[in-house]
Order: structure tokens, then sequence, then C-alpha cells
């Protein structure tokens, strides 16, 4: 939500930007090619600091890069089309789960679901390990989906796991 927010506000602000400057450009005087060229450096350092300023202020909201402790849980996730197999299905709340992914066949993606809502994701690659790694709050029944176009079975593709006190 917070990213919402922010980039909503950016929005805004860079459409007023654009009217004050449109309505302070109607002339009928010649254009001045050296003037508008120190104008386009401006506005390319002003964009630059602005997309830099909003990087900075959302990167910390991202989920990745957070690697598991030796208290983590580890769930070992086989993808192939058109199932998941996870093992064990079963983990604790309020520890964090490294879920090591591997596919047998084609790109999958393995998105986590509670209810509607969205709680991550991963991609998972063929002949290759993949690690995510999450801490679950809330316990309760997660569903799992595929979250990449697999194949004509893609739909069916889900599976669950359970969080526990």
């Amino acid at each position: 939500m917070t990213i919402l927010i922010v980039y909503g506000v950016a929005v805004v602000l860079s459409v007023a930007a654009v009217v004050a400057i449109a309505a302070s450009t109607r002339s009928t005087t010649p254009v001045d090619l050296h003037r508008l060229a120190e104008l386009e450096k401006r506005w390319l350092v002003i964009v630059a600091i602005g997309l830099a300023s909003l990087l900075a202020a959302t990167i910390w909201l991202t989920p990745y890069g957070r690697s598991g402790t030796a208290s983590g849980q580890v769930v070992t996730v086989r993808a192939s089309q058109f199932f998941w197999r996870l093992t064990p299905t079963t983990v604790r709340a309020g520890r964090p789960v490294s879920f090591v992914t591997r596919s047998s066949d084609v790109n999958h993606g393995f998105g986590v679901y509670r209810g509607h809502t969205f709680i991550t994701q991963i991609q998972v690659v063929p002949g290759r390990n993949s690690t995510l790694v999450h801490t679950f709050h809330t316990p309760g029944t997660y569903t799992v989906l595929c979250l990449e176009f697999c194949g004509l079975g893609h739909a069916a593709m889900r599976a669950s796991f359970q969080v526990t006190k």
C-alpha cells in the first residue's frame, strides 16, 4: 500500500509539472536551441533524482534478498507439468521458511497465496535450485499456484501447505 501511495504522489507531481511547463511555453518567439538543451539537461537530472528517490524510498519494502537462519525450516519444492510436490507440507509460524525450488521440465512461477491475498513468489527454473525465504506470521492454509504459463494444464497446477502455531 505504501508503494502505491508513493507512486501515486509521484504521478500527480509529474502531471502537475508537465501542465506547468506546457502553460509556460506558449509563445510565438523563436526557439533558443542552446537554452532548450540546457533545460533538457536539468530535466534529466531532476528525473534521475526523482527515480533514485523513489527507489531509495521503496527498496526496503521488497521481500527479496533475505536469507534463512539456523533455526529456519526448509521445504523442498519440486515442480513438473502440472503439479507441485512440497516436502514437508506443514511449517511453524514465526520462523523463517526456506522454499528450495526446482523444476524438472519448464519454467514455473511459485506463487504463495492465503485466500485471495498474494504473499510472495519466485521463478522456478529447470535444472537449477532457486530459494525463497519467507516468515509466515499467520497460521492457516496457504495455496501455491503456478504464475508462469507452463502448458495446457497450467490452471490446475496448485498445492497447499499448513502454517501452524
